[in-house]
């Protein structure tokens, strides 16, 4: 045993050494008073201004409509109103159920009423050109009446076979002019019937292209009107639209506000806890201290009790 004390000694100055060293550290942690001042006057600040209540804005957010846009859409309307009293797809759609034109039937000269065709003066002309010759023939009587007076033969058969010769010329001329005129008369009659009809025949040949060319004009004039209808229902719906968002614009207005005020109170908490993450950082300090002789005896003791266990 008195030979293992040196090593025991030695030993003890190593365990020393080892478990105590030449020093005991100590380690401690504080915050900067000035700094700890800093974020309790931030938190006080952010604090005030979380409890602070919302405040919603109360002004108006949504322009209306001005005169002049108010003006138009009432001529807008009124050209709506007017243009909407006919209804174009119904003449469309009789168009498009009307049959392919056909060339009518002609009467023929042989169904004519050639009497409707002759001058009604007819009559008057014969019977003043009757008249006429009559009157020649009255004259032509007189004289020979006198010739038969001057001979002697006044009265007897000489003096009637004398007037009825100079009679006979007039009576000729008299049936002759009458059949002229009645002639001239219905062929007159029947030329204007012919013309008549060849007219009717002309009209007959042409009434299709007649007819065709006027349902294109009317299929345009119905076009054109179902286009303008079209497009005063476009601009009265331009003008729902505009009035639909600016009913819209209104409703966004109040639920902006709902949905600012949902916010409002998250923001007030972040901006309390954005204020408590700023504190500031702790700081540590560490002290080194030297060993006691109580420290280096016990630490003597430990190691002989432990060596001796060994041996």
């Amino acid at each position: 045993m008195p030979q293992a004390l040196p090593f025991i000694t030695a030993g003890a100055a190593v365990y020393g050494a080892t478990k105590g060293g030449g020093s005991k550290q100590t380690t401690s942690t504080a915050t900067d008073p000035a700094q700890m001042a800093m974020y309790q006057d931030l938190y006080g600040r952010a604090k005030g201004i979380a409890q602070q209540p919302f405040v919603p804005y109360t002004g108006s957010r949504v322009a209306g409509f001005n005169p002049d846009q108010l003006r138009q859409f009432e001529a807008t309307r009124g050209r709506f109103e007017t243009g909407m009293q006919y209804d174009p797809i119904t003449g469309l759609q009789g168009l498009a159920q009307q049959g392919t034109p056909q060339i009518g039937q002609v009467g023929s000269l042989l169904d004519a009423d050639i009497g409707a065709y002759q001058s009604p003066y007819g009559q008057q002309v014969i019977d003043q050109t009757m008249s006429d010759i009559q009157r020649q023939a009255d004259i032509q009587r007189g004289f020979s009446q006198d010739r038969a007076i001057g001979a002697g033969a006044f009265g007897g058969s000489r003096s009637a076979i004398l007037e009825g010769e100079s009679q006979r010329p007039y009576i000729e001329q008299q049936a002759r002019t009458a059949a002229g005129l009645r002639e001239s008369g219905f062929i007159n009659a029947q030329r204007a019937a012919e013309g008549d009809i060849v007219r009717q025949q002309q009209m007959a040949q042409f009434a299709p292209q007649f007819e065709l060319n006027a349902r294109a004009q009317q299929l345009g004039l119905l076009g054109g009107l179902s286009a303008e209808q079209g497009r005063r229902m476009s601009g009265l719906g331009q003008i729902g639209l505009q009035q639909q968002r600016l009913q819209q614009g209104a409703l966004d207005v109040p639920y902006g506000e709902f949905e600012r005020a949902l916010k409002y109170s998250p923001g007030q908490l972040s901006l309390l806890s954005q204020a408590v993450y700023g504190q500031p950082q702790n700081t540590t300090t560490t002290d080194r201290t030297s060993p006691s002789f109580l420290d280096k005896a016990s630490g003597a003791v430990d190691l002989y009790t432990t060596l001796s266990a060994l041996i």
